[in-house]
Parts: C-alpha cells; sequence; structure tokens
C-alpha cells in the first residue's frame, strides 16, 4: 500500500544519513609552522574593560606561509590582524581580543588558524576565497580568568582595543555552533598636519 511504501522510503532515506560517513577533521598543523603559546588565556580582573593575549606564529619553511584566524564568536573576539602573511624563516604576532562584560565559566570558546603555504599572491585575501582548502588548522583552546591582567613592561603604553569592540553585544555562556569570521579593526586615524593643527 502507499502507506507501507512510504514507511520504506523513510526508513531508507534514515539509514542512508546513519551511514554517511562523518566530516572530515581539519588536517594538522605543518611542521614548518609553530604556533605559541598552545592556549589563550583572558585575564577578566578588570570588569567592563576589554583585554588581549599575544600569539606567536613562526614558519620555518623555505615558502611563505599565508594565515587566517577565525573564533567561536565574532560578538566579542577581535584578532589583529585576522589574515596574513608569515615570510619563510620568519615570525608574527597577532593580538587577540576580549571585551569583558561579565565573567564566562564556559571551555567551548576557541580560534583556530589556518594555513596555506602561498609564494605569489600579492595579498592574503586572494589565498582565502570562497574554495580555499587550508593545509594545516589549529585550535587554540580559550582559557576564561578571573586574575587581573599582568603588568605591562614599564614605560609601555596600553593598547587601545578596537572600536568596534566596544560597541559589539553582550556574550552568552555558550560558545557559537559554528566557526564565525573575525573582524579587523579599524586603523587610527591620520594625525593632523602640522598648518592645521598650529590654527
Amino acid at each position: 500500500s502507499t502507506v507501507v511504501s512510504n514507511r520504506f522510503s523513510i526508513r531508507d532515506q534514515f539509514e542512508k544519513l546513519s551511514m554517511a560517513a562523518p566530516a572530515a577533521a581539519p588536517p594538522p598543523m605543518p611542521k614548518e609552522i609553530e604556533i605559541t603559546p598552545e592556549a589563550v588565556t583572558f585575564y577578566c580582573g578588570n570588569a567592563g574593560k576589554s583585554t588581549y593575549f599575544d600569539i606567536k606564529i613562526a614558519n620555518k619553511a623555505t615558502k611563505r606561509a599565508c594565515f587566517k584566524i577565525r573564533c567561536t564568536s565574532a560578538s566579542v573576539f577581535r584578532v589583529q590582524p585576522p589574515v596574513g602573511f608569515v615570510p619563510p624563516a620568519g615570525a608574527l604576532t597577532v593580538r587577540l581580543w576580549f571585551q569583558i562584560r561579565r565573567f564566562i565559566e564556559s571551555t567551548k570558546h576557541y580560534f583556530a588558524v589556518h594555513i596555506i603555504f602561498n609564494d605569489a599572491a600579492k595579498m592574503p585575501t586572494e589565498v582565502f576565497d570562497k574554495n580555499a582548502k587550508a593545509e594545516g588548522v589549529k585550535r587554540l583552546g580559550v582559557v576564561f580568568s578571573k586574575a587581573v591582567p599582568p603588568a605591562a613592561a614599564v614605560g609601555a603604553a596600553e593598547p587601545d582595543a578596537p572600536k568596534s569592540l566596544m560597541g559589539a553585544p553582550s556574550i552568552m555562556p555558550g560558545a557559537a555552533s559554528t566557526m564565525a569570521p573575525v573582524s579587523q579593526a579599524a586603523p587610527p586615524p591620520a594625525a593632523p598636519p602640522a598648518a592645521a593643527a598650529a590654527a
């Protein structure tokens, strides 16, 4: 009958879905790329003030490495810069920001560094187009600490948080279900000409 036929059709579809191959795991980071530290710690002791954490991407390969960093919540995280190049035998420091609206206990948040080796592209966005496939991915888990951020070096200026971050909505306890591209902070405004300043 039609009812029996539909029942078998639904069962067949369910069995096909159950037998479907799981999503492929991201490729491991090539041994020529070293990212330190292994985890990101945001010190949230100064409530209401954004905090940052620096990571270092070192490229020991003979080819230039292009990177892109994604995160679990674009609402409260920023990356400076989110994409870029690391020259052969070179290294780059990347600054990760967190907007503190309230302390959270979540252990599900992370940043994911994607790497593609490329010597030809002029801009990193050319490398990471919609069809790009990373040659290596590394997740850096986020730890939220209630401690006050470590004191900066004597005489060092405290960096300003990205303006786009300060206007973002408050974070929810859980991580987003999908990875979100992070926004890059706008460059600071240019200093006024000397003549205008004198006027």
